[in-house]
């Protein structure tokens, strides 16, 4: 008897605990944090002094306006905004209308001693039925992105110079860098890419790419097969190396490569020096790092 009664008093204790946390829900709608959880997360309120009904509708519509101006306010690619993408196309506007409409609710609660309520409201950015899916199609034929720049491919002469401006570093340094060899010859290869670009105003997007010196593009998501772009984006973000390997990990990346960007173009373009472009192109192609955006970019 005893016992049934400690496992009761524990039930409702964790009842009650479990509703309390439901309760305190958190607002996620700065750019950063959004592409790093994945998701944005709003809470909608309503005046006091109305009906359950009518303080859950109101505080539903105050969470609905709420998502779609944290959306529109995240960076597409470069400087231009969600909102200026839908103002500038109809498709992204129809897109991110109809996309709203799938949003879910978290949680919902009303106050009856001052008669209010409080709904919490989210939507995905990545997985299935989030941004990403549906934005596939203009994310992977690039027409979310106006400045077109060449596809980077080293020659063998370049993955040679490469080579030795490893060995060299290696040799007067101790700083080990990536290998670079022709992609038959690598016996280990990095099967996943941290880019450490805290150095810099690098800002999270839906779509960032990696460029070489000379703006060739080394990594877009025209590179992604389309159903990891869906569950991944174009990679992680985080602000700590270790969380940027655990993450690659969750991934199958055992073996990543970490590459200190030199400049950043446009806010959302981690620029990266040849060498290190040459040891990207020739792990990918024994890893396919790339198409599986086995990516994290470390932030500020």
């Amino acid at each position: 008897m005893i016992k049934k009664s400690i496992i009761i008093i524990g039930l409702c204790i964790g009842l009650i605990s479990a509703a309390g946390a439901q309760e305190n829900w958190q607002s996620v709608t700065d750019s950063d944090k959004v592409f790093q959880e994945g998701y944005v997360q709003v809470v909608g309120m309503s005046e006091e002094g109305q009906s359950r009904y009518r303080a859950l509708r109101a505080a539903q519509v105050v969470a609905q306006r709420d998502l779609l101006e944290a959306l529109q306010g995240l960076t597409l690619t470069g400087s231009t905004s969600v909102k200026d993408g839908m103002l500038e196309s109809d498709e992204i506007k129809t897109s991110v209308e109809g996309f709203l409409k799938g949003a879910t609710k978290c949680g919902q609660k009303y106050y009856s001693d001052h008669r209010y309520a409080e709904v919490c409201m989210r939507v995905n950015i990545r997985g299935r039925g989030g941004v990403y899916e549906t934005l596939l199609p203009l994310v992977k034929e690039d027409r979310l992105i106006k400045e077109k720049k060449p596809a980077y491919e080293p020659s063998p002469k370049e993955i040679t110079e490469a080579t030795a401006s490893a060995g060299s570093m290696e040799a007067s340094t101790g700083e080990s860098k990536p290998e670079v060899a022709a992609p038959t010859e690598i016996q280990n290869p990095h099967d996943g890419l941290i880019i450490d670009a805290r150095g810099f105003q690098f800002r999270p997007a839906l779509v960032n790419r990696i460029l070489t010196e000379n703006e060739q593009v080394v990594f877009d998501p025209s590179k992604i097969l389309s159903n990891v772009l869906v569950e991944r984006g174009c990679g992680g973000f985080t602000t700590d190396d270790g969380k940027a390997k655990a993450l690659l990990d969750t991934w199958g990346s055992k073996n990543p490569m970490l590459i200190r960007c030199v400049d950043v173009s446009n806010f959302t373009e981690a620029k990266i020096s040849k060498d290190d472009a040459a040891a990207v192109y020739v792990h990918d192609q024994k890893s396919n790092l790339l198409a599986q955006a086995r990516v994290v970019f470390l932030l500020k």
